[in-house]
C-alpha cells in the first residue's frame, strides 16, 4: 500500500499528522489498520517489548508507543480487524506498546453528568485545550479536556522517553478511529469546530510537539454547515488519504478510488533520480479475505 500511494516506508515521523478521509460507499478503515500497525511497527525489532504474548509475562514498556482513541468501534473490533493483518492487539497493550482510550462506552464527562462541568472544582481543572483556542477560552471544551487529559495519562504523562530528535526515529502515534464520533458528541456544530482542532493541537504538543496523529473522518457524513472542524484537521494534515466510491457503480475487481495528497512531502517518497516527488498520487483498492489490494494509476 505504501509504495502505491507513494508514502514513505519507516516509522512514522515525529509529529507528523495522517488524516484518512473516507466516504459511506468506500470505507477507509483499512488504511487507518495499515497505519496503526505501522506505527506499532514490528514486535521483534522493538527492544523494549519482552515478547510478551496474550495472557504471558515478560518485560512491559515504560510508557506506550501507540495510543488508539475508540470513540466509533470498541476494542473488539479493532482487534478483529488488526488479526486478519497478523497484529495481535491484546498482546501489544500487554506488553505495554498499545494503550487504549475508551470514548466510546466512557464518554466525555458532559455527555455522563452535564452538571459536572460548572463549580469550583472545576475550575480547577482548567488547562490543556484552551491554550490552543484563539483567547485562551476554555467555555465549551470540557468534554475535549478529558479527552485530551485520558489521552495524556495513557502515554505515561508528557514526558520524552529519549532526546533523540531524528525524525526517523519512530514516533509516539495517537490514532483516532472517528474525528466524526467526537464532533457529534459536541452539543452543537460551533462546539465541535472549536473542540475537536483545539483537541488535535494539544495531543500534537505532547512530548514537546513530537507525538504523531493519525485520525479518520467520514467525509460525507459531515453536515453541510458542520465541516469546520474537517477543513481545520486537512490544514494540519501533512498528508491526506481520501478513499471515494466508483463513479461508474460497483466493478468486480476493484471496489474504490484511494488518493494521497502529500501536503508537506514528510509523508513522501523520495524519487530515486532526484525529482521532485509527486504531491498526488492515485490508485485502486480492492478488499479480500487477505487483505487489501491497493494498485496505482499512472497517469
Amino acid at each position: 500500500m505504501d509504495e502505491a500511494l507513494g508514502i514513505r516506508a519507516g516509522p512514522l515521523p515525529r509529529g507528523v499528522h495522517a488524516l484518512v478521509e473516507d466516504e459511506i460507499a468506500a470505507g477507509g478503515g483499512f488504511v487507518l489498520a495499515h497505519l496503526l500497525a505501522r506505527a506499532l511497527g514490528r514486535r521483534d525489532e522493538d527492544p523494549h517489548d519482552g515478547g510478551v504474548e496474550e495472557g504471558g509475562g515478560g518485560h512491559r514498556r515504560a510508557s506506550p508507543r501507540v495510543c488508539l482513541v475508540c470513540a466509533e468501534q470498541d476494542f473488539a473490533h479493532h482487534a478483529r480487524v488488526m488479526g486478519k493483518l497478523g497484529r495481535n492487539l491484546r498482546a501489544d497493550v500487554s506488553s505495554g506498546a498499545l494503550a487504549v482510550v475508551d470514548a466510546l462506552t466512557t464518554p466525555f464527562a458532559w455527555c455522563a453528568n452535564p452538571g459536572r462541568a460548572s463549580g469550583p472544582s472545576r475550575a480547577k481543572m482548567t488547562g490543556g485545550v484552551e491554550a490552543h483556542t484563539r483567547r485562551a477560552d476554555a467555555s465549551g471544551l470540557d468534554g475535549a479536556r478529558d479527552l485530551f487529559r485520558d489521552i495524556a495519562r495513557a502515554l505515561g504523562g508528557d514526558h520524552d522517553d529519549d532526546d533523540d530528535d531524528d525524525d526517523t526515529a519512530g514516533a509516539v502515534v495517537v490514532v483516532f478511529d472517528s474525528l466524526n464520533a467526537l464532533a457529534d458528541g459536541e452539543p452543537t456544530a460551533a462546539d465541535a469546530d472549536r473542540a475537536v482542532p483545539s483537541l488535535l493541537a494539544s495531543v500534537s504538543s505532547l512530548r514537546r510537539g513530537s507525538t504523531a496523529i493519525v485520525a479518520l473522518a467520514h467525509r460525507d457524513a459531515c453536515p453541510t454547515d458542520g465541516r469546520g472542524w474537517l477543513d481545520a484537521a486537512r490544514r494540519r494534515a501533512d498528508v491526506v488519504v481520501s478513499c471515494r466510491a466508483l463513479t461508474t457503480g460497483h466493478a468486480a475487481d476493484v471496489h474504490g478510488r484511494v488518493s494521497a495528497e502529500h501536503r508537506t512531502g514528510r509523508m513522501a517518497t523520495t524519487a530515486t533520480n532526484g525529482s521532485a516527488a509527486p504531491r498526488r498520487v492515485d490508485a485502486r483498492f480492492r478488499l479480500t479475505e487477505l487483505g487489501p489490494k491497493v494498485t496505482r494509476v499512472h497517469a
